[in-house]
């Protein structure tokens, strides 16, 4: 059974692991600090999340759930 938000899931994961690599590379490479490899993991997670639930989070419909 296929889920719908199949490719989000992906770009989710695409994003936080993206945050990660610049902690993780950026302080080991002596590109920046580790404050700002910091902020690079907060801003990727934080975009990922807000993606997430701009496409996905109003599930329910007013209009449908009105009278009930």
């Amino acid at each position: 059974m296929e889920r719908e938000g199949r490719g989000m899931d992906a770009l989710s994961i695409f994003m936080i692991g993206l945050g990660v690599f610049l902690l993780i590379l950026g302080p080991c490479a002596d590109f920046y600090s580790i404050k700002l490899g910091l902020v690079a993991l907060v801003a990727c997670c934080g975009l990922a999340i807000t993606l997430r639930v701009y496409c996905f989070g109003g599930s329910r419909d007013i209009r449908r759930y009105r009278f009930s």
